[in-house]
């Protein structure tokens, strides 16, 4: 199983998306998503989302609590898949965004994010994040 976890980073009630390269090798190509990606061998779900933020935006986080997780078998994937979302703080408010994967990287309120070509899965762990973080009371508890 191939496990992975992103970071869902919210500022000013904006939530941190990259416009993922055009790539055919990637996953979701010229979508806009949170940033992350898989867990090295022996690897937390909490170093690895410190980690490829870092690496990917030049951000230091914390990882502050789970918001979101699933397991999938995709069609095209050949292997399942564990996904994990964080709610991520950053620690450093000095750390400038310098992006290392993407074309570009946005902030952008939950009414735009319903708009945009988003990957789905990051779209469920947004609204997640959003609804719960805003007091939603779901029938269903």
């Amino acid at each position: 199983m191939i496990k992975s976890v992103k970071g869902i980073i919210v500022k000013d009630n904006k939530y941190l998306l990259q416009l993922r390269d055009n790539k055919k090798n990637i996953f979701f190509p010229n979508f806009w998503g949170l940033f992350g990606g898989r867990l090295e061998k022996d690897e937390t779900f909490e170093n690895a989302i410190i980690r490829e933020i870092k690496e990917e935006t030049n951000l230091d986080v914390r990882a502050q609590k789970k918001i979101f997780k699933t397991q999938y078998k995709m069609i095209g994937l050949k292997k399942k898949r564990e996904l994990n979302y964080c709610e991520c703080q950053v620690v450093k408010n000095n750390n400038k965004i310098i992006l290392s994967e993407g074309k570009k990287y946005n902030f952008f309120l939950f009414e735009q994010i319903k708009r945009l070509k988003i990957i789905p899965m990051d779209f469920v762990a947004i609204s997640t994040h959003y609804y719960y973080t805003n007091k939603y009371k779901s029938l269903y508890r």
